[in-house]
């Protein structure tokens, strides 16, 4: 079944009355896990938000999830998911408000679409679960059905896409906490210096960790203009050249929508605030290309890809977020006066615009390279290669549990894509050490670690020395379980 959306002042909504949903519902489950990592259904009422900048209930944060989820009654399931057009994805979030009376779904054009130009590009789909269907083999079958392309997709998938990965993000970390004591998290921009990854390899060489691909993580650059940082990185193609000689690739962390570095003129601003780029401008998105090349071709960098982040500070007119770096971005109130980009487009448009323009300037320069991304909308399956699972957030009691729901979401939305199972967890080390020990069971193994844990964000001792001998056993461990594809 499919249902038509009504212009409502910035909004398209529609209600679903129980005789049309043929039951009466009784509760509501996001496909997205909450930030407690609750994957049970909700007793109804229920108001639920899906939406970009992710929430309380929203948690995995995966930018955007599908625009999808299931009602349910005592005996039925009803997966209700968002279908648009491609260039009619003009919203940030998707609202359900269910109650045994009335399922009302509303998405919010925020000023920036008109809804009757909008209505006839975007539906509601309604699919009925089959007998002893789960709730995910109903996702995966509705999202299908909404987003053909991506049951067509077939991705080729190097060898080396598979080869577990060392991300520096949580040596920086740790070393800022050891060298200054505790403080906030920021500060580890400061430490993505050539010299300590180069002495953080080092000691996973000499542990024997079996890596394949690393990622330099946020500071070896201006987030907006991507222009290496000369003084932390004096060598940063001599550092990729010999990361290749020993047979490993290199990924570069980048934003998506951090502004440090960039010109007014190529920004998006709130109130005279100056939040995120803008990938309207005709302008912003020539420089990207050139420099998206320069990083990736042999006649530049010659690095192999790109970790994408930051993806969940997409212009917003109810809740405008932004800055020009990590750690240095807020919250602002709603603006006095509409945010005003330069062309058109808004909401999830303008978040694939941005991810589409990278990916496709990447490959253009070495159609192997790797993008990984934590987008699981079908309608992104072209903008990324590997899904990022995303940091853990608060330690779970059940840590494959947790991550397992992410990954059964990415599997559900985007079939076929490798999945980077993160590791950027903190606090509980015998957690870290046994899911970094064993997170092939979920993709591709990663390790966010070389030298001090990061046990402590408020009391001394801040960190902990990790032994080699543990390095050792991550390592054995990779070696003894087969590569997942």
């Amino acid at each position: 079944m499919t249902f038509d959306f009504v212009p409502d002042h910035d909004a398209l909504v529609l209600d679903l009355t129980p005789a049309e949903l043929h039951f009466t519902p009784t509760h509501l489950w996001s496909p997205s896990p909450s930030r407690e990592h609750r994957t049970s259904p909700y007793p109804l009422p229920k108001s639920l938000v899906l939406g970009i900048q992710g929430n309380e209930e929203n948690g995995a944060k995966f930018s955007p999830p599908p625009y999808a989820a299931i009602v349910e009654g005592e005996h039925d399931r009803l997966c209700l998911s968002v279908v648009a057009d491609a260039g009619w994805h003009r919203w940030n979030e998707l609202r359900i408000e269910a109650g045994a009376e009335r399922v009302r779904v509303i998405l919010d054009l925020e000023g920036h679409t008109d809804p009757a130009s909008a209505a006839p590009h975007v539906q509601l789909q309604a699919i009925s679960a089959s007998a002893g269907e789960s709730r995910l083999a109903l996702l995966t079958r509705a999202l299908r059905e909404g987003y053909p392309a991506i049951a067509a997709a077939s991705p080729q998938i190097p060898d080396w896409w598979l080869e577990p990965i060392y991300c520096g993000w949580g040596d920086q970390v740790s070393l800022s906490m050891w060298l200054e004591g505790v403080g906030p998290e920021h500060r580890a921009l400061a430490y993505c210096i050539q010299g300590l990854y180069e002495r953080w390899i080092r000691r996973l060489d000499q542990a024997r960790v079996p890596f394949g691909t690393t990622i330099i993580d946020h500071g070896w650059a201006p987030a907006g203009s991507m222009k290496p940082d000369t003084i932390r990185w004096p060598d940063l193609r001599g550092f990729i050249d010999r990361e290749h000689q020993k047979g490993r690739k290199v990924l570069l962390w980048v934003a998506t929508w951090l502004w440090d570095g960039l010109p007014d003129e190529w920004c998006i601003f709130c109130d005279g605030v100056k939040l995120v780029a803008d990938p309207t401008n005709p302008a912003y998105l020539a420089y990207l290309d050139e420099q998206i090349t320069w990083l990736i071709s042999e006649e530049g960098l010659d690095a192999d890809g790109f970790k994408i982040d930051q993806l969940a500070y997409s212009p917003d007119e109810r809740n405008p977020r932004g800055g020009s770096r990590f750690g240095d971005t807020r919250h602002y109130p709603a603006p006095a006066t509409p945010m005003r980009p330069h062309g058109d487009g808004w909401g999830c448009e303008l978040l694939h615009t941005l991810q589409k323009r990278i990916y496709d300037a990447a490959k253009a320069a070495k159609p192997d390279c790797l993008i990984t991304s934590s987008t699981v909308h079908p309608y992104f399956h072209d903008t990324f290669d590997m899904t990022r699972l995303h940091d853990m957030g608060s330690v779970a009691a059940d840590i494959f549990d947790a991550m397992q729901a992410r990954a059964d979401l990415s599997l559900a939305a985007v079939p076929g894509k490798p999945i980077d199972t993160d590791d950027w967890i903190h606090t509980d080390y015998a957690k870290w050490l046994n899911y970094t020990s064993n997170s092939r069971r979920l993709g591709v193994p990663c390790i966010f670690y070389a030298e001090h844990f990061m046990a402590n964000w408020f009391a001394e001792p801040a960190t902990s020395l990790i032994p080699l001998s543990d390095l050792e056993a991550i390592g054995n461990a990779w070696r003894e379980q087969p590569a997942r594809r």
